[in-house]
């Protein structure tokens, strides 16, 4: 072969490869309060995701996936900045993205050309903090509110005794009288794929983030009907309710109208998979699908709890397993096997790297470092180079949620919980006490020591306040 022909014929090889395999699109589905066991293919006898499941199915599932945080507005800083929320908190239980300080995932992508989308809950701030001022393109019901007021439009009216949030979310004034928030945004978001698909000749990268299965617990009537039916044909437990830390856990999953919602978020993404195919980009479109924290199952008042996330100890709040491990399923066409389960550990903090090096894009400088890409682990089994993950709580909520101010170290399967204010540690092996339930910190005093000490590092590394405070309130 001549020399001049080679540059030519390398030429046309990349174009021919970059013809086809075309920027993936990616479909990030975050849901709220979501628990791990509040899917059927993760072991809920009660509720039925039959699309979450086929999802997993067809894609990866992990078994041991956690957030940077036990509540909303922390684990979403580090999902969407990749910083982890001890570094942004100090004493606050909310920290927002900053322009001047945090990048999002967005701007990652929209940086990169593609065509970017956020709808539902935000609850990182508004103003110059809004997602349309971060990275998206296009915004739908995303502000500064924790969630709305009602399931059911109008959804600044409140319907549920006592449930009151100081923002409410907007841009759904249109809404129709009883129409169920769910399915609004599930439709929002079919709208937007379509018309990206057909129009705007960019790859997409959207999140449609559920106000659901937060409170209010609302669903329609006829699924609420469906699972009351469903539980009365259930043995009855012996107990429901445990005692844990400023308050008590639910033993049991019971609540038929939270069911009922689970249902109707499953419906979306069987409706979500479905166009996909419809429109011939299923095999080029990367599903993602989350939560933000633990369900929540417990409580320091007589409030109303959703779920339980048993075997795995407390929920929502707490530092426990229970309040810590989420759903994670990851379906990427062609690129990962169909029906795996990864059993490695993987954080939240690990989507914004994992997401990018999907696509082939660059962070921004600003972007977190925190956090480690897991496409190697997904394609390949091989593990990230780490063993350790840390968790902070500054902002305890024993009169709500029943949890106490306290820090945790996992490295390896040995786990440590250092309640301060309390002057008590607890370390457990999760290799045979996932449920937390076993002790060990007097029988291996030695390596209390060696993860309480670097406990300790972390947190100064971080800047992690060390001065509690309590908010009392439901949210």
């Amino acid at each position: 072969m001549t020399n001049y022909l080679l540059p030519a014929i390398l030429l046309l090889f990349a174009l021919t490869s970059a013809e086809a395999a075309p920027q993936p699109n990616v479909l990030f589905i975050l849901v709220d309060d979501f628990g791990a066991r509040d899917l059927s293919c993760y072991g809920s006898t009660l509720y039925e995701t039959p699309n979450m499941d086929r999802l997993a199915a067809r894609g990866v599932r992990f078994t041991q996936a956690y957030v940077a945080y036990p509540r909303c507005v922390p684990s979403r800083y580090a999902i969407f900045t990749g910083k982890h929320p001890a570094r942004a908190q100090g004493q606050k239980d909310s920290p927002h993205v900053e322009p001047d300080r945090d990048a999002t995932i967005g701007q990652a992508f929209k940086d990169a050309g593609y065509s970017t989308f956020y709808c539902g809950k935000w609850h990182l701030g508004d103003g110059s903090s809004s997602p349309d001022k971060v990275g998206f393109d296009t915004i739908v019901a995303a502000g500064a509110a924790g969630s709305t007021r009602s399931f059911f439009a109008p959804y600044t009216v409140s319907r549920s005794k006592g449930h009151g949030e100081k923002a409410a979310i907007v841009g759904l004034d249109d809404a129709p009288e009883g129409e169920y928030l769910t399915d609004r945004l599930t439709q929002e978001t079919l709208s937007f794929i379509e018309t990206s698909t057909k129009s705007s000749g960019k790859p997409f990268f959207a999140v449609l983030a559920h106000y659901a299965v937060h409170t209010p617990i609302e669903a329609k009537k006829h699924l609420v009907k469906r699972y009351e039916a469903k539980l009365a044909g259930l043995p009855k437990p012996d107990a429901v309710w445990e005692l844990e830390s400023a308050g008590e856990n639910m033993l049991v999953q019971n609540n038929a109208t939270y069911a009922a919602m689970i249902q109707s978020v499953d419906n979306g993404v069987g409706r979500l998979l479905n166009q996909l195919r419809r429109l011939g980009i299923e095999d080029n479109t990367v599903v993602v699908l989350a939560s933000d924290h633990g369900g929540l199952s417990a409580r320091g008042n007589q409030r109303g709890v959703a779920t339980s996330n048993r075997p795995l100890r407390a929920g929502k709040g707490h530092l426990y397993e229970g309040g810590l491990r989420i759903p994670l399923i990851v379906r990427w066409p062609g690129k990962v096997k169909a029906g795996v389960e990864i059993a490695t550990p993987v954080s939240t903090l690990d989507l914004f790297p994992t997401f990018v090096e999907i696509a082939g894009i660059p962070k921004p400088e600003k972007a977190g470092n925190d956090g480690v890409s897991l496409v190697s682990l997904l394609q390949g089994g091989v593990a990230p180079d780490r063993d350790t993950f840390y968790w902070h709580n500054p902002a305890p909520r024993p009169t709500s949620t029943g949890d106490w101010f306290s820090s945790a170290i996992r490295r390896g399967d040995l786990k440590l919980i250092e309640f301060p204010t309390h002057e008590k540690v607890e370390l457990y092996d999760l290799a045979v006490d996932p449920g937390e339930s076993n002790n060990l910190a007097q029988q291996r005093p030695a390596e209390r020591q060696r993860l309480l000490e670097r406990l300790n590092e972390w947190r100064t590394s971080v800047g992690a306040s060390m001065q509690p405070k309590e908010k009392k309130t439901k949210k």
